[in-house]
C-alpha cells in the first residue's frame, strides 16, 4: 500500500468515526491551548523585575505549568488508548480483510499523526489568540493594571510544540504495542461473547472499606496543622485506592446482596436494573473511580484558591490588628553583661519604650502621617512541652511538626492593665501566683505548676475578661495559627522586671548561656496611620532605618498591613488562576471519561434494548429502566466524591491555617457553592451525553 493509500483511509477513518475522534480533537486542542497559556505566562512573568510579589508569583506559575503538562500529558494518552479499546472490532475487521498488522499499523500512525498535527497547531494557535487575555485577567485580579508588557516567545511555542509531538508520539508506540498483541477472531467475536455474571471478591470490598476508612480517619483526627500536610498525600492515596477498589468489588458486593434480597429484587424494574449495574459496575469499574476522584480533585482546588482568593483581607486583617507593627528583640540585663564581657565592651542599654514612641512620632511628622491606636507590650514565647501533670518544659522533639508541643505565651500585667479600660484592669497578686488561661483546662484555678523548673500557683483568668477586645490583642497574635492545633497556655507576670527574672530562669534551666538561650523577650509597638497614600509609601519605606538610626536595638520586624494585603492579594490571586486552569483541566476530562463512557455503553445496550422489547416490555418502559440504571452509575461518583469532600474538609482546613486561613465559615460556603456549581455542571453534561447513548441504542429502531 502507498503512503497516499494510508493518509486516504486515516483521513476517512476519522471523518466516518467523528462521534468518538471529535471529542478527543476538542479535549486535546483545549489541552494544549491551556498549557501553552499558563507556560506563556509564566515565561513572561520571569522576565518582569521591580514589581513586589512578582517572585512568588513566578513561582506558583512554575509549579502550575509542571501540574498541567503531566496532566494535559496524560488525558491525551488516556483517551488515545480509550479510542484504540473502542475500535477493537474494527481492527479485527481490517485483520479479516487481509491487511497485515503493519498495514493497520500505519493506517493508525497517520490517524494519528493527522489529529497530533492539527490538534498542536490548533492548541497553539488558540493558546496564542487567548494568551495575552488570560494575562490580562491574571494582571487585573493581582491589581498589576497593565504595567507589565506580554509578547509571544517564540522559544515557549517550539517547547509547548515538542511536547504534545512527544505524547502523540508516546500514543503511536502504545497502540503499535497493542496490535502486536492483537488476535482478529477474539476482537471480532469480543461484543458477542457471552459474558459471566461479576463475582463479589469480598476482601477487595472489605479493603476497599478499610483504605476509606483510614484515609477518613487520618483526615479528621489529624489535628496538628503541620503533621496535617505531611500525612495528607498519604491519606489522597488511601482514598484513590479505597475508590478503586470500591467500584471494583465493594459495588458488585454490595448488588449481590440487594439481589439476594427476593422481595426488592424480583420486581421488574429492580430486577433489570440491579442486573444491569452489575455488568456495567465490572466493565466500568476504572472509569467510574476516575470520574469521582476527577470531580473530588475539582471541587477541592476551586474551593481551597476560591476561599484564599476571596477571603485574603480577613487573613491579613487577622495577623495585623494594626496598619504597623514592629517589633524588638530585648536581651535580659544578664545576657547584655555576658554579651559584653565576651565582646570586651560596655553592655549595651536596655530598650526604652519611650525611645521608639518618640522615633516613631517625629518620623511620621516628617512624612506628614498621623498616628493614632497605639498598642504595646512585653511578652515571651515558649515552644514547650509537658513534663508531668502541670509541669512544662523544654520540647525534645523538633521533628518540624511539633507533636506534643504546648504553646505558653508570657505577657506582663503591668503593660496590660496601661493598655485596658477600667472595667478590664487586673488585680495585682502576691508573689509565687500569676494570672494564667489554658487551651486545655487541665490548670485549675489555685493549683501549683511548674515552669521550667520555676514553681507558680494559678490564678485563672475569668472567662469574660479572656473574650474581650484588650484580652484578644494579646493572645490572639502570640499564638495565631496554632490555637486549637496546639495546647496553649497563655500566663501574665507582674511587671517587666519579673519577666526577666523568669527568662534568667529558663535559660540557667535548660543549660544554656544567657545569650544564646530558648528565647528572647520582644517588645512590640503597633499604631495606626493616617495620610496620603504617597506620605504613608514613604513613610514605611523608611520606617527601619529611622529606628536604626535612632539607635533602637535589635530591630526584628518592621510590617505593615499595605505591604502584606498586597503580597497575598498577588500570591492568592495566582493560585485561584492557576486553580481555575487545573479545575478547566480535570473537568474537561472528567466530562471526555463520561461521553466515552456513554458511547462505549451506548453500544453494549443496544442488543440488551432489543432482547427487553423481543420478551414484552414496551419501549416506554424499557426506557425508564435504562434511565433508572444511567442515572444510578452516572451520579454515583458525584455521591461519593461529596463524601470524599465532607472529610477531606477537616484536614484542607487545618492546612489553610497554616497559609493564615481560619474563616471557616467562608471556606464551608465556598465549599458548598462549588459542589451546587459543579453538580450543575455535572448534569448539563449527562444531559448532553445521554443524548449520544439515547441516539446510539434507538439507532436499533
Amino acid at each position: 500500500m502507498s503512503k497516499k493509500m494510508y493518509v486516504s483511509l486515516a483521513f476517512t477513518n476519522i471523518k466516518k468515526n467523528k462521534n468518538i475522534f471529535f471529542p478527543f480533537g476538542i479535549s486535546a486542542v483545549t489541552m494544549i491551548a491551556l498549557f501553552y497559556m499558563i507556560y506563556a505566562i509564566q515565561d513572561q512573568t520571569s522576565k518582569s523585575e521591580g514589581f513586589y510579589g512578582i517572585v512568588s508569583v513566578n513561582q506558583v506559575l512554575s509549579l502550575g505549568v509542571g501540574i498541567c503538562g503531566i496532566f494535559a500529558a496524560g488525558v491525551i494518552f488516556y483517551t488515545n488508548s480509550f479510542l484504540m479499546k473502542q475500535r477493537s472490532k474494527e481492527l479485527g475487521l481490517y485483520s479479516i480483510l487481509g491487511m497485515e498488522k503493519r498495514h493497520i499499523a500505519n493506517v493508525l500512525f497517520w490517524e494519528l499523526a493527522l489529529l497530533g498535527f492539527g490538534c498542536t497547531a490548533a492548541g497553539l494557535g488558540f493558546g496564542i489568540l487567548f494568551s495575552r487575555l488570560m494575562f490580562l485577567l491574571l494582571l487585573k485580579m493581582m491589581k498589576f493594571g497593565s504595567v507589565i508588557p506580554f509578547g509571544i516567545s517564540g522559544n515557549i511555542v517550539l517547547r509547548t510544540a515538542l511536547l504534545f509531538v512527544l505524547v502523540f508520539a508516546a500514543g503511536m508506540m502504545r497502540n503499535a504495542l497493542m496490535l502486536t498483541r492483537m488476535n482478529p477472531i477474539d476482537l471480532l467475536k469480543d461484543e458477542s461473547r457471552g459474558e459471566r455474571e461479576p463475582k463479589a471478591k469480598w476482601l477487595q470490598a472489605v479493603l476497599a472499606v478499610v483504605c476509606l476508612g483510614v484515609g477518613y480517619a487520618i483526615a479528621v483526627t489529624t489535628e496538628n496543622p503541620i503533621r496535617a500536610i505531611a500525612v495528607f498525600f498519604f491519606a489522597v492515596i488511601l482514598v484513590m485506592a479505597g475508590t478503586h477498589l470500591l467500584f471494583m468489588s465493594g459495588s458488585v458486593a454490595i448488588l449481590k446482596l440487594l439481589k439476594k434480597n427476593k422481595r426488592y429484587y424480583f420486581h421488574k424494574t429492580h430486577f433489570i436494573t440491579v442486573s444491569g449495574m452489575m455488568y456495567r459496575m465490572k466493565r466500568n469499574a476504572a472509569g467510574l473511580s476516575n470520574i469521582c476522584i476527577l470531580s473530588t480533585a475539582v471541587l477541592i482546588v476551586l474551593s481551597t484558591t476560591i476561599s484564599l482568593y476571596t477571603g485574603v483581607s480577613d487573613s491579613v486583617n487577622r495577623s495585623y490588628q494594626r496598619d504597623v507593627q514592629t517589633s524588638f528583640m530585648c536581651p535580659t540585663e544578664q545576657m547584655r553583661i555576658t554579651e559584653a564581657e565576651k565582646a570586651g565592651i560596655e553592655p549595651e542599654a536596655a530598650l526604652v519604650e519611650a525611645e521608639v514612641e518618640q522615633a516613631v512620632s517625629e518620623h511620621a511628622k516628617k512624612y506628614g502621617v498621623d498616628v493614632s491606636n497605639v498598642f504595646q507590650k512585653f511578652s515571651l514565647f515558649l515552644i514547650s512541652e509537658e513534663a508531668g501533670r502541670n509541669a512544662f518544659t523544654e520540647i525534645s522533639n523538633r521533628d518540624g511538626a511539633l507533636e506534643g508541643a504546648v504553646m505558653v505565651n508570657i505577657v506582663t500585667q503591668e503593660e496590660y492593665n496601661r493598655f485596658a479600660g477600667d472595667k478590664m484592669q487586673l488585680e495585682e497578686l502576691p508573689d509565687g501566683e500569676v494570672w494564667i488561661w489554658d487551651s486545655a483546662d487541665q490548670i485549675g484555678d489555685g493549683e501549683t505548676f511548674t515552669l521550667y523548673g520555676s514553681e507558680f500557683t494559678a490564678k485563672y483568668l475569668p472567662q469574660e475578661q479572656m473574650q474581650g477586645q484588650d484580652m484578644t490583642l494579646y493572645v490572639d497574635n502570640e499564638f495565631g495559627m496554632v490555637e486549637n492545633s496546639f495546647r496553649c497556655v497563655f500566663m501574665m507576670v507582674s511587671s517587666r522586671q519579673e519577666l526577666e527574672r523568669l527568662t534568667d530562669e529558663i535559660h540557667l534551666f535548660c543549660g544554656r548561656d544567657p545569650d544564646g538561650g530558648v528565647s528572647q523577650i520582644k517588645y512590640q509597638y503597633w499604631f495606626d496611620i493616617d495620610g496620603s497614600g504617597q506620605q504613608r509609601e514613604q513613610f514605611l519605606n523608611t520606617l527601619r532605618d529611622c529606628l536604626n538610626r535612632a539607635g533602637i536595638p535589635h530591630v526584628a520586624t518592621v510590617g505593615n498591613k499595605f505591604e502584606e494585603l498586597e503580597y497575598f492579594e498577588k500570591l492568592y490571586a495566582n493560585l485561584f488562576f492557576i486553580g481555575l486552569f487545573i479545575g478547566t483541566m480535570f473537568l474537561l476530562a472528567t466530562v471526555l471519561i463520561i461521553y466515552y463512557k456513554q458511547v462505549s455503553e451506548g453500544f453494549e445496550d443496544r442488543s440488551r434494548f432489543e432482547i427487553l422489547q423481543k420478551v414484552g416490555m414496551d419501549k416506554r418502559e424499557v426506557k425508564k429502566v435504562i434511565t433508572t440504571q444511567i442515572l444510578q452509575v452516572f451520579f454515583l461518583p458525584l455521591l461519593l466524591s461529596c463524601v470524599h469532600i465532607a472529610f477531606a474538609f477537616f484536614i484542607v482546613k487545618r492546612i489553610l491555617a497554616i497559609m493564615g486561613f481560619v474563616n471557616v465559615g467562608l471556606f464551608v460556603g465556598c465549599t458548598v457553592a462549588s459542589i451546587l456549581v459543579f453538580a450543575a455542571v455535572y448534569g448539563i453534561v449527562y444531559y448532553l451525553t445521554a443524548g449520544a447513548y439515547y441516539r446510539i441504542v434507538y439507532a436499533a429502531d
